[in-house]
């Protein structure tokens, strides 16, 4: 089962709102929040690197979320074939954790519609870039043994 499928059908079983958007909307969402925060890593292990804070996957896996906005949050995935060319709109992010706590493990991408931000999940940390990284930051600072990566840009001097 392709990711897509797998977010829609989690998504669904837990009663939560999300839509599509279609191929071209996709292509355009995606070039531009890609072209502003220039992930480092698009396949493998995705990664934002540069002007990113990290914070390790366990404990905050299914939790992160919490710390959103009740806005849709927007989600896409390597660019694979199956994957390829699709955003996905959860239409509240708070329970985006809960999606894919109830799903197979994937690695993706999340943003908002106004792409102030991005989140990068993969096996091993969530990285974020841009207006999220206040609460990185105090979900850094309550991780004694992880160092976090800060940069200019998490604090909004660009």
């Amino acid at each position: 089962m392709s990711c897509i499928n797998e977010f829609l059908s989690s998504a669904q079983e837990l009663g939560l709102s999300c839509s599509a958007l279609d191929a071209e909307s996709s292509r355009q969402f995606m070039a531009e929040v890609i072209g502003k925060f220039k992930p480092a890593r698009m396949s493998g292990h995705l990664a934002i690197g540069h002007d990113s804070i990290s914070i390790p996957l366990e404990p905050n896996e299914f939790t992160y979320s919490s710390h959103l906005d009740a806005a849709p949050v927007y989600v896409f995935f390597e660019q694979r074939a199956a994957d390829k060319d699709r955003v996905l709109i959860l239409h509240d992010g708070r329970s985006l954790a809960k999606v894919f706590e109830n799903a197979f493990g994937m690695e993706y991408f999340a943003s908002d519609e106004k792409q102030s931000y991005l989140l990068a999940v993969n096996w091993y940390v969530i990285e974020g870039a841009g207006e999220c990284g206040a609460w990185i930051k105090r979900l850094a600072g309550s991780d004694p043994d992880h160092s976090a990566r800060t940069s200019s840009v998490l604090d909004g001097h660009h």
